[in-house]
């Protein structure tokens, strides 16, 4: 693999909405990003997804474009944006979504195994706030993975923490509300050959409030040249119903590699 040098490659994004309950705890998120983030190579990228998703009071499309590139041979750097469209009852709105900054640096790999340090930062940038998909809130969560390689089965785990500023919303009491949490993602990564291979696991958030979550992924990639990639996922929510964000959404998209 070449060196990359350096380059600016920020994606601009278009997005309709996703799902939501009035009760829910927490913000919506995409539950395989943190682990794509783990095992991905170490190359200069730009993806572009699609995601529709559904829940009680709203369904919504949601759009994102990511740029991906390696300022050293152990980091990675991801700039992640999108532009949200709620749709509800009161009808249809629209506007930028908050900058989503992601960091991957390799502590220590050897023999297909990696220990890495993972960082995702939510700007809170968004010009409205469609919450939860869009809650202009300042949140930093750093975390911890390791991935092994045992033959073609990648199983990866990833525990970290999220601080998140809160936000005043006249709908959220104080156990429902962004806050404080612990994450911890588990799963694996399986090669069905040298294009092809699927990914799953499950998300779970257990908030400093009581609240928790529990989110199911899975996804699969196909590479029709190794320059162009094509990625679908899915996810449900499946934590108490109370403290859900959604039900469900389906992802699919295009990556290209550089």
């Amino acid at each position: 693999m070449h060196r990359s040098r350096w380059a600016a490659c920020v994606g601009a994004i278009v997005a309709m909405a996703v799902s939501s309950r009035a009760d829910s705890a927490g913000v919506y998120e995409n539950a395989a990003t943190e682990s794509a983030l783990l095992i991905s190579p170490q190359r200069i990228a730009v993806r572009a997804t699609v995601e529709i998703a559904s829940g009680p009071g709203m369904d919504a499309t949601l759009f994102r474009a990511l740029a991906a590139f390696p300022p050293r041979s152990w980091f990675l750097f991801w700039v992640e944006m999108p532009l949200v469209s709620v749709t509800d009852a009161d009808g249809i709105e629209a506007g930028d979504g908050d900058l989503l900054l992601r960091a991957r640096a390799r502590l220590w790999g050897n023999g297909g195994r990696a220990l890495a340090l993972l960082l995702n930062v939510g700007t809170g940038t968004g010009n409205t706030r469609f919450f939860p998909y869009s809650a202009q809130t300042l949140d930093v969560g750093p975390s911890i993975g390791y991935v092994d390689s045992l033959g073609a089965v990648q199983p990866f785990v990833i525990v970290g923490y999220q601080w998140v500023s809160r936000v005043d919303e006249d709908r959220y009491t104080d156990d429902t509300t962004p806050a404080n949490h612990s994450r911890f993602t588990a799963g694996t990564d399986i090669d069905l050959g040298p294009r092809t291979d699927v990914r799953g696991g499950v998300v779970l958030h257990f908030y400093n409030t009581g609240a928790e979550r529990a989110l199911v992924f899975a996804g699969t990639r196909y590479e029709w040249t190794p320059t162009f990639c094509a990625i679908a996922e899915g996810q449900i929510e499946v934590g108490p119903e109370s403290q859900q964000v959604g039900d469900w959404s389906l992802t699919a998209g295009l990556s290209v590699r550089f």
